[in-house]
């Protein structure tokens, strides 16, 4: 599979959606990075980690936030240690059903 890294205009635009203000494009913009994950230039993986995981870390809609963790696992490899580092202030949160299982598997995974 090709690694080439996306486009600048369309990484600007699932960027935007990550960061919206209406929650419902937050997730559908973290649905949309897991589309072609194993095309991703590793760049490209860890730009969208860590942008996935300052919103999560930040997100008060719970299927927004499921989106973006789920979004996150599904980077793999791509999501290294340093990019995702900042779910750490969700470690002992009181997270929705079953996000807590997500941050802790990204985190110690």
């Amino acid at each position: 599979m090709s690694t080439m890294s996306l486009q600048p205009a369309h990484l600007l635009q699932l960027l935007r959606k990550l960061v919206a203000d209406d929650p419902s494009q937050r997730a559908l913009g973290a649905d949309e990075s897991t589309d072609w994950p194993n095309s991703y230039a590793p760049v490209d993986g860890r730009i969208l980690a860590g942008v996935l995981a300052i919103c999560a870390a930040c997100e008060s809609d719970p299927t927004a936030l499921e989106a973006q963790l789920n979004a996150i696992i599904q980077l793999g490899g791509l999501a290294d240690e340093e990019s995702v580092s900042y779910l750490k202030v969700l470690e002992g949160a009181d997270l929705p059903d079953g996000l807590a299982d997500y941050v802790h598997d990204i985190l110690h995974e």
